[in-house]
């Protein structure tokens, strides 16, 4: 379930491997433009440094499908869109790109709230559908885990 009916926070979504799918399934519900503020598919690498501010530096360094990518995605989207929380999303979604060390269904995860960043990294089975159809389900789950978590942690 994408329903942030409760959030007190403003959201975006930076995607590269989802290609937007985040901010459709925020987007879609109703009442989400209370705290969905708007979402960047920086597809190709040179839009994620224009419009994201990541440095290509660290693209050289870790490769495009890396923790610290999505890391400087989300910290990106979230001065960008000027938002509470940013989720963003970077990963080989097939059937074909994959690597040895970066095979297909790999998928890199960040979220930038106000305490910082929280990344997580998975390999997910299955044709590009379903590689990106878990990453949204999964990105959903992050961004509301960490949502959950600063609530918790300031004692909202």
């Amino acid at each position: 379930m994408t329903d942030f009916s409760d959030c007190d926070f403003t959201l975006g979504t930076a995607e590269s491997l989802t290609g937007g799918a985040i901010a459709k399934a925020i987007s879609s519900v109703s009442g989400s433009s209370r705290y969905f503020r708007g979402g960047i598919v920086a597809y190709a690498t040179d839009v994620k440094c224009s419009l994201l501010n990541v440095d290509a530096s660290t693209i050289e360094q870790y490769g495009v499908v890396s923790l610290e990518v999505a890391e400087s995605m989300a910290l990106g989207c979230r001065d960008v869109l000027n938002v509470d929380f940013a989720i963003a999303t970077t990963g080989i979604a097939g059937p074909s790109g994959g690597t040895a060390s970066t095979p297909v269904g790999t998928v890199c995860f960040s979220v930038a709230g106000p305490n910082g960043c929280k990344s997580w990294i998975l390999h997910i089975e299955g044709d590009r559908s379903e590689v990106v159809d878990a990453a949204v389900e999964k990105g959903v789950q992050y961004l509301k885990e960490s949502l959950k978590s600063f609530t918790a942690s300031v004692g909202r």
